[in-house]
């Protein structure tokens, strides 16, 4: 008698104390299978189980699989001679031993989807071998830098890889073999077996089964056999708590049925609690029912839809090792008219469910260690990501967004950056339905992708659309990033604090939304760099708590990928405005003590005898030391010296180091910022605007006029952008504007320039932000951008003007008022100052023909020098008259800067009808108009950016 017979026979004896003999043990275990499943989990060893399997084949007149074993063996151990490799996880005793980060208590319950995911089949005839640990290659980035690749390998590899460290007997998902029913006896043949024999041939089909589908596949087609039943049924829990629910992918398997159709099922989802199937995982009782339409709980509309008639129904919970229902099985109807189920048929389903139990949780488990697999090998390419694209915030984004789709079966992933630093300060306002509205403040762009049924252009082929939406409106994930709170809903579903439901409006996507689970992104100070949007799980109503918990993991990395691009831009931004600081030091000089002492010593004018109040001054009567005496003025009548305790002399320095770090080009130099300072200060004090802002308004509005240009180059923002010239690249938007700001800066924090270290901190910071606000202001860019709400806030008698964004804007127009008032000056200034300004823009055009091979804009090409006139008329309506009409609207004492724009638009309409010259503009005899305050018809249909040559 083998050794376990004898070790069982003694067990038995002492349990049910009789004698011990053969007969006696089978009938205990007849009576008793969970006895024999116990003991065999617990006791045996590996040579009790070899012996067992042994007696078995000899028995049954088969040859052992010993011999196949060493035959396979012997084709692996070759595999492996090439490749010597040290793995964590190893094989003790014939069992896998887990590292404890991937034993059953850390192994995530797979989602249905990830449990009854196929894993990729390994080639038919492919050698299964280990392969060594993860190369690398190396590459040379564009600096010459060595960078270390590693070499991407498939999870077809990483398959081979696990099988190699697990036994060879066992049948891993994917791998290659026989469809079953080509290789498996017949339903007559199994029954032609006795009980005990047929029992153990069927608990040995499925013992060394790890893919769920295939195991669960088996143990329907062995019920049936079992049971004698026609069509089985396997459903599997998932969930926990409340949140449990049944799913089955195996649905009315019969004999005739095949495997590989059983993977493109969709999966069937029920209730926890609902039904017959519900009823039994819910409570863990068996039910049989021979007659199906006698009980309230079947479902009479599935024979309905599908035709066939359900007469009787054995359903049975299926276990595991510890009684926990893990799924329920379903037979219905016995074969050939048999009649209903039988006790008998419910003994030996339970016998074999038994069984069934352990496969079943042991697929379970191996599917959750192959999840995790996947998953963190996908946070390991994340990581890659990282530091392989820090340049360039598309292509990381692309690919962190494509593999997020991947990580999570979704056809959807979005990704919203929070504002730049480098933000104009104004609200950004767009027209809908013919009013301007507010847009979405915070983020600045949202990137997205999308795949699957997602994909709107599916004729192009391509697997994954993307696409990046400047100032994106979603209201979620404002409301994410303020709350900080990670969102996981579907649509109709109610959120905590969150003013709407989720659709695709309150997301501002292009697309049906019907799940969603988005979280903030936050830095190492806890600041929200953006939020992260996942949409539109696959197959199923809404992502669950597993991909909440590895969402946390991608968002991380997301947020690691994003930080470190924007530090190399910052970097980048960094080693270009170190070059911009050495070429301004090579060409500007501060003020030295002698011009210093010069100033101080002359009496400064008054502002009547400088004609500085009046809206018609012309600079060409002052020289250069009256502009830095009438500079001081200004100061002085504004009160700021008093006011903020300015140190006279240090003013008198900075205000000769302004001067001397403008430029000596034909426009854009001193004499433009002293002439727009004029006009801030006329419309302060003619304007009495003065009133309407704090002293520290006032000061920045002043300081901003006079420094609103320094150091401009006579070109514009698109010709450094064209010439790739560092403050392009130091600056995403507004490059010129920004540069002014920072050389004001600069220059400022020169010894003996400052004049601000009376003011606090706050005062200087609320400084600084007023400053740089209004600089950026004299972008034209961003003039047409906030036109439009401008003028319905000036024609809207109930405006408050006190609300900060209302007076944002009135600043911010004020000051592109005083940048255009050439315009507006009397006639013989203004047509100066075109000519000037049209040099200018000639100048580089002429750049940009010769250098660079590019045809200039209509405004700055020199053969179109003669068509000055109708350039002057197309800019005075495209941009002026609706500037200095909402300015007088918003304060009657500005009509003088009208009237002086439409006497001048008059005077050029005049020579555009008589075609005159370029060269004859300066000597043509022209009968200046009388003002007509009614805006005249456009003559001019030039598009904007191209429609003068003021700026």
């Amino acid at each position: 008698m083998p050794s376990f017979i004898k070790k069982l026979g003694s067990n038995c004896s002492c349990v049910v104390r009789m004698p011990l003999s053969e007969p006696n043990v089978e009938r205990y275990l007849d009576e008793h299978p969970g006895f024999l499943q116990k003991y065999v989990v617990t006791h045996l060893s590996e040579t009790d189980l070899k012996e067992l399997y042994e007696h078995w084949y000899k028995a049954h007149g088969r040859k052992s699989s010993t011999e196949k074993e060493r035959k396979r063996s012997r084709t692996e151990e070759e595999g492996k001679s090439c490749h010597v490799v040290e793995h964590k996880t190893s094989i003790v005793d014939n069992q896998l031993v887990v590292p404890p980060a991937a034993s059953k208590a850390n192994l995530e319950t797979p989602t249905p989807e990830e449990a009854m995911d196929v894993v990729p089949s390994v080639s038919p005839g492919k050698q299964l071998h280990q392969f060594p640990n993860r190369q690398f290659r190396k590459t040379v980035s564009r600096e010459g830098a060595p960078i270390l690749k590693p070499y991407r390998r498939s999870f077809s590899d990483d398959l081979i890889n696990i099988r190699s460290l697990l036994p060879t007997n066992l049948q891993l998902p994917g791998e290659p073999g026989e469809e079953p029913s080509a290789r498996r006896r017949s339903r007559e043949e199994w029954r032609q077996l006795n009980e005990p024999d047929l029992m153990m041939e069927l608990v040995r089909d499925i013992a060394q089964d790890l893919d769920l589908v295939s195991l669960c596949f088996k143990i329907l087609l062995n019920v049936g056999i079992l049971t004698n039943g026609d069509r089985c049924s396997l459903f599997l829990i998932f969930g926990s708590g409340d949140q449990r629910f049944l799913v089955s992918k195996l649905f009315d398997v019969t004999e005739n049925s095949q495997l590989t159709d059983m993977y493109e099922h969709k999966p069937i989802r029920i209730p926890y609690g609902k039904g017959i199937v519900g009823y039994v995982a819910e409570s863990g009782e068996t039910v049989n029912i021979p007659d199906a339409y006698q009980d309230e709980r079947f479902n009479k509309a599935i024979d309905m839809q599908t035709g066939f008639r359900t007469k009787s129904i054995l359903c049975m919970p299926v276990k595991n090792n510890q009684s926990e229902i893990v799924g329920v099985a379903q037979v219905i109807n016995k074969k050939d008219e048999e009649g209903p189920f039988t006790a008998n048929d419910e003994k030996i389903f339970e016998r074999y469910l038994t069984f069934c139990g352990i496969g079943i949780t042991n697929a379970l488990l191996f599917q959750s260690s192959v999840i995790m697999y996947k998953r963190s090998d996908s946070l390991v390419l994340l990581a890659h990501y990282i530091f392989e694209e820090q340049r360039d915030m598309n292509n990381l984004l692309r690919r962190v967004l494509k593999k997020g789709c991947e990580m999570f079966n979704s056809t959807g992933c979005r990704i919203l950056l929070r504002e730049s630093p480098e933000s104009d300060g104004l609200t950004t306002v767009e027209p809908e339905n013919g009013q301007v509205v507010k847009s979405s403040e915070g983020f600045v762009s949202c990137f997205e992708i999308y795949t699957g049924d997602d994909i709107k252009n599916k004729e192009s082929g391509d697997e994954y659309e993307f696409q990046n939406i400047l100032t994106p409106q979603d209201a979620l994930a404002k409301f994410v990033a303020n709350k900080l709170k990670t969102v996981n809903a579907v649509p109709g579903e109610p959120i905590d604090g969150f003013d709407g439901m989720v659709c695709a409006e309150t997301i501002g996507a292009d697309r049906e939304i019907r799940s969603v689970l988005a979280m903030p992104i936050l830095n190492e100070s806890r600041n929200v760099l953006g939020v992260v949007e996942i949409l539109n799980k696959k197959g199923e109503e809404r992502f669950d708590r597993n991909d909440e918990s590895l969402f946390e993991a991608f968002t991380l990395f997301c947020g690691l990928g994003i930080y470190n691009v924007m530090n190399f831009e910052r970097l980048i931004k960094a080693n270009n405005a170190q070059k911009v600081v050495l070429e301004i030091l090579s060409y500007h000089a501060s003020a030295n003590k002698d011009e210093v002492s010069l100033i101080e010593r002359e009496e400064i004018p008054s502002a009547d005898s400088l004609n500085i109040l009046s809206f018609e001054f012309a600079d060409h009567s002052l020289d250069t030391d009256q502009t830095v005496l009438a500079t001081i003025r200004m100061f002085m009548d504004l009160d700021l010296i008093n006011k903020f305790r300015i140190d006279f002399q240090s003013l008198i320095r900075w205000s000769i180091t302004v001067r001397k770090n403008y430029r000596d080009v034909m426009y854009h130099n001193w004499r433009h910022g002293f002439n727009v300072a004029q006009m801030m200060f006329a419309m302060l004090t003619s304007g009495q605007m003065s009133q309407q802002f704090t002293d520290l308004e006032v000061f920045a509005l002043l300081v901003g006029s006079l420094c609103h240009d320094i150091d401009h180059r006579g070109t514009t923002n698109q010709f450094q952008k064209l010439s790739d010239s560092p403050l392009a690249n130091l600056y995403s938007t507004s490059f010129m504007e920004y540069h002014h700001f920072n050389h004001f800066l600069t220059i400022s924090q020169v010894e003996g320039n400052n004049i601000f270290k009376s003011l606090n901190e706050k005062e200087y910071a609320d400084f600084l932000d007023l400053t740089k606000t209004t600089i950026l202001a004299t972008d034209l860019a961003l003039y047409f951008k906030h036109k439009a709400l401008f003028k319905q806030l000036v024609e809207n008698p109930d405006t408050n003007w006190d609300d900060c964004e209302n007076r944002v804007l009135l600043r911010s127009m004020m000051i592109t008022g005083c940048d255009l008032s050439a315009i507006t000056k009397p006639w013989e200034v203004q047509r100066m100052v075109a000519e000037k300004i049209a040099s200018e823009f000639f100048n580089q055009g002429d750049i940009e023909r010769d250098k660079f091979g590019h045809t200039p804009a209509y405004m700055m090409d020199r053969s179109k020098r003669d068509e000055l006139p109708k350039m002057q008329v197309g800019f005075i309506d495209n941009i002026c008259l609706e500037l200095y009409e909402s300015l007088e609207k918003a304060n009657p004492l500005f009509r003088p800067l009208l009237d002086g724009c439409l006497s001048n638009r008059r005077n050029w309409s005049n020579l555009c009808e008589r075609r005159t010259s370029f060269a004859d503009i300066s000597s043509a005899n022209i009968t200046l108009t009388s003002i007509n305050t009614n805006r005249v018809g456009t003559l001019s249909n030039q598009p904007e950016e191209e429609s003068g040559v003021e700026g």
